[in-house]
């Protein structure tokens, strides 16, 4: 089970690099508002940042309350 935790908090530490990187370029910016595979990339990192942001907080949350 650690496995899927784990590789929940990768995918999603890779969307906040992600988005790290397309708020602080421009030339992204306008690759991803041109190109529809890039527009589906995107798209995708905003699911895997909002959704694996809310499964670790989910997870925490019922963690800190299990706890024995």
């Amino acid at each position: 089970m650690k496995k899927l935790w784990f590789s929940i908090a990768g995918l999603w530490l890779i969307s906040v690099i992600y988005f790290l990187v397309y708020v602080n370029n421009p030339g992204l910016q306008n690759a991803v508002d041109a190109s529809g595979g890039l527009s589906t990339l995107h798209s995708i990192m905003d699911i895997i940042l909002l959704g694996g942001g809310f499964a670790l907080i989910a997870r925490l949350i019922y963690w800190m309350s299990h706890r024995q």
